[in-house]
């Protein structure tokens, strides 16, 4: 099976085993179609898909497995050729990149160097600044792609989320909360002093918006645009605020503790380009390399 088999095999499940549908979508008649797939099962010994009455009606368990693997193929495959065409192309050229401050360092330590190393005729302009400044000005196209938390408050932008991850009640070790691994709700959270990001974030936005459905009041005591600053000051003081888990693993003295909220807080990051507007090689480039930098990450 080669790769143009791969995408038959993928058009078929993609469109609910409808094979006069596939065939339409891939230029081959129903007949053609039909036989590749009894001639790939007979000459694997394999049984894809399941039949009822001679049609197709759902995959095998082999069949499954085969249809993720294939996706990943499929995806490293067009990857690969993406790259092929923009190297003998010899692209070049300066793309402006916008990250919030909050995962800079946490998320691309390893992406940025990695890119830069790889592509040393590109050259990547890191703009760091807040969630609802960067939409602005991608807005006004003086930023070619940004890194943004969901949720992307403005239209016309075209986003992918590169990251799952949950945003965390953080504190040290010897605080109250540290005796319990049960998700922290809001109102727990109301009872303790509070440290947060300020409202250059969207995280802050998140929370502000959290506590109010959850009919409470937090006691904030300092707000500010400094991750590092508040992760310290919980090192020390008896207090709590809230960040994205990764930080927290990403904190390597090991002296803060943190536990997931109640309802949970989903945090995410997205890759973000303007919609309706022509996108140049270049930046498409860069756009898929940190998508696929990032299909590794795991929460840990």
């Amino acid at each position: 099976m080669d790769i143009k088999h791969l995408e038959y095999f993928i058009t078929i499940v993609e469109n609910n085993f409808n094979l006069s549908q596939s065939a339409k979508i891939l230029l081959i008649s129903q007949p053609a179609l039909t036989k590749f797939i009894k001639e790939f099962e007979e000459r694997e010994d394999v049984e894809l898909f399941v039949r009822s009455k001679g049609r197709l009606i759902d995959l095998t368990p082999l069949g499954k497995e085969f249809y993720e693997n294939s996706l990943g193929v499929l995806s490293q495959y067009n990857y690969l050729m993406d790259s092929l065409r923009i190297n003998k192309d010899e692209v070049k050229g300066t793309v402006r990149v916008g990250i919030p401050p909050v995962i800079l360092t946490v998320l691309f330590k390893e992406a940025i160097p990695k890119f830069i190393l790889e592509n040393p005729d590109i050259k990547l302009e890191i703009v760091e600044e807040g969630a609802y400044e960067l939409q602005k000005m991608l807005l006004l196209q003086e930023i070619d792609v940004a890194f943004l938390i969901d949720p992307i408050t403005t239209q016309n932008i075209i986003s992918k989320t590169v990251v799952q991850d949950e945003a965390v009640a953080v504190f040290n070790k010897n605080h109250k909360f540290a005796s319990n691994t049960k998700a922290v709700t809001y109102d727990e959270l109301s009872q303790e002093k509070m440290i947060l990001l300020n409202d250059t974030f969207m995280i802050h936005h998140q929370i502000k918006k959290n506590f109010r459905v959850s009919g409470v009041t937090p006691d904030i005591l300092f707000e500010s645009g400094a991750w590092d600053l508040l992760a310290s000051m919980c090192e020390s003081l008896d207090i709590v605020t809230i960040l994205p888990a990764s930080i927290v693993d990403h904190y390597t003295q090991n002296t803060l503790l943190c536990r997931s909220l109640s309802p949970f807080f989903s945090w995410s990051v997205n890759v973000c380009r303007l919609d309706n507007i022509y996108h140049s090689q270049l930046v498409d480039f860069v756009e898929s390399f940190f998508i696929e930098a990032f299909k590794s990450y795991k929460k840990t």
